[in-house]
């Protein structure tokens, strides 16, 4: 096993592009798909070309033409691949006549045949050569979507949450070897993700000059803007890649990998530190000048954490599962019920102050307590009745991202669609401490706007939010 693990991590690829072309790691995980539903190890050509093709136009790199024909030849090359029934020489992978001499020929070609059968009986064999192939060769968005396509989707490792495997306090040596596990990918970026997706993890190493670090309470300073000798922030920092994907997290609740630097270069180490949610984020003016993008992280403990992956089980259906094989939690954003939260629901009869809206259940009305100004750090928002409104949950949530401000005259703007919705409700004996609606808005009233406009100046540079922070 391990030899086949070794030829994985010395296949040769093309790389002229700056990254790892993907045609031969596809072909073998579509080879090895095969072996997993006990298909013949050997297929022609004029067989293979048309699906391996299909696959490698949806799932090979942006700008590289779908060739199947040079990885079904080149890996030949290999101990973990076989050519048969032609007469003659290979040609060269490359060579203008390799296509040619694959019509022509029509050679058989499939996994070596130990390699194949080791493929085809051991789950656990078969997991190890996908998680090689995939951490070296593919990012988390791609190779979800191919390992659906070819079968294998319950072998892969998603990307989010805790990697199997690898335990809270595990220490790296280097940047690399977190790498190289999957704790945090990028090799020099402090956040790993995408903005459709979220973030996978972050790595905290005193680069941020705004960076706040209580143990189970981070304070995250956003990527970008930052002078590399200095520490110091020259610029803005836009709301896009990284940034964008913390916020994202936030909004589906997706787990975050924290990793923390210990000691100073060039003898630092790297240490997985657990799951963290994303509880807050907001912008602000740092101290240098200029807008920052903030996080408020807040460690998961028992029994919300995610420490281990289930036994993987092999899918019954190439349809689907009906029993997923990973464990998916959601983390909701909390709804806090103390005494006095209470008291201010209690006194709007459980009726939102936007909305008007009262939701009735078969166990009551129905509400939730938003507290204006945070409590805890870094906010210190006081639990008072002053800084906590009654809203119905999609208000709750809209308030919570800053897309709903609250004016000192109580005027209720949605900032998604720049609609005025009309004056707070009030009701005797619960007033509000302008205070805490000006420290929202100071936070959060420009962030749709910043939003927006980062986005649109990163579509005018040719960005990219799906593209991992590497």
């Amino acid at each position: 096993m391990d030899g086949f693990c070794a030829a994985v991590t010395a296949l040769r690829v093309d790389q002229s592009s700056g990254q790892p072309a993907r045609h031969q790691p596809i072909t073998l995980l579509w080879a090895i798909g095969r072996a997993a539903e006990q298909q013949p190890r050997m297929v022609h050509w004029t067989n293979a070309q048309a699906e391996l093709q299909q696959l490698l136009k949806e799932h090979g790199r942006r700008g590289s033409g779908p060739s199947p024909e040079y990885p079904f030849v080149a890996l030949s090359r290999s101990d973990l691949w076989e050519l048969d029934g032609y007469d003659g020489e290979v040609p060269p992978a490359r060579g203008s006549g390799v296509r040619r001499w694959l019509n022509e020929h029509d050679p058989l070609g499939g996994l070596e045949r130990s390699f194949y059968e080791l493929m085809a009986r051991d789950p656990a064999a078969r997991k190890r050569v996908v998680d090689a192939l995939v951490s070296r060769f593919l990012d988390v968005e791609s190779s979800t979507a191919l390992l659906a396509d070819i079968r294998l989707a319950a072998l892969g490792f998603d990307g989010f949450g805790a990697v199997p495997g690898v335990e809270v306090g595990q220490v790296f040596a280097s940047r690399e070897a977190a790498h190289n596990a999957r704790v945090h990918r990028p090799l020099q970026a402090g956040i790993c993700g995408t903005k459709k997706l979220g973030a996978e993890s972050i790595v905290l190493s005193d680069g941020y000059e705004d960076d706040r670090d209580e143990g189970d309470v981070i304070v995250y300073t956003g990527q970008g803007g930052r002078d590399e000798k200095t520490g110091r922030q020259v610029k803005d920092q836009a709301l896009t890649r990284g940034n964008a994907a913390l916020v994202t997290s936030q909004a589906t609740g997706t787990p975050v990998r924290v990793v923390r630097k210990v000691g100073n270069d060039p003898k630092a180490v790297y240490r997985y530190d657990g799951l963290f949610r994303v509880e807050e984020s907001w912008h602000e003016t740092g101290r240098s000048g200029f807008r920052i993008w903030r996080y408020r992280l807040v460690e998961l403990t028992a029994p919300n954490a995610v420490t281990q992956q289930p036994t993987v089980q092999e899918p019954t259906s190439p349809a689907g599962q009906d029993a997923p094989t990973r464990l998916e939690i959601t983390f909701q954003r909390i709804i806090r019920s103390t005494k006095v939260a209470n008291r201010v629901k209690q006194a709007h009869d459980f009726t939102c102050q936007v909305c008007k809206v009262r939701l009735a259940t078969p166990a009551g009305a129905y509400a939730e307590a938003a507290h204006i100004r945070g409590l805890g750090k870094p906010h210190n928002g006081p639990d008072r009745e002053t800084n906590v409104l009654c809203l119905c949950p999609n208000h709750h949530t809209m308030f919570d991202f800053g897309t709903l401000t609250i004016a000192d005259d109580l005027t209720v703007t949605d900032h998604s669609t720049g609609t005025v919705l009309g004056r707070l409700r009030e009701v005797k004996g619960h007033q509000i401490d302008p205070a805490h609606l000006r420290y929202h808005r100071e936070h959060h009233s420009e962030s749709w706007k910043h939003q927006q406009s980062d986005a649109a100046e990163h579509e005018e540079e040719g960005g990219d939010d799906n593209d991992v922070e590497d």
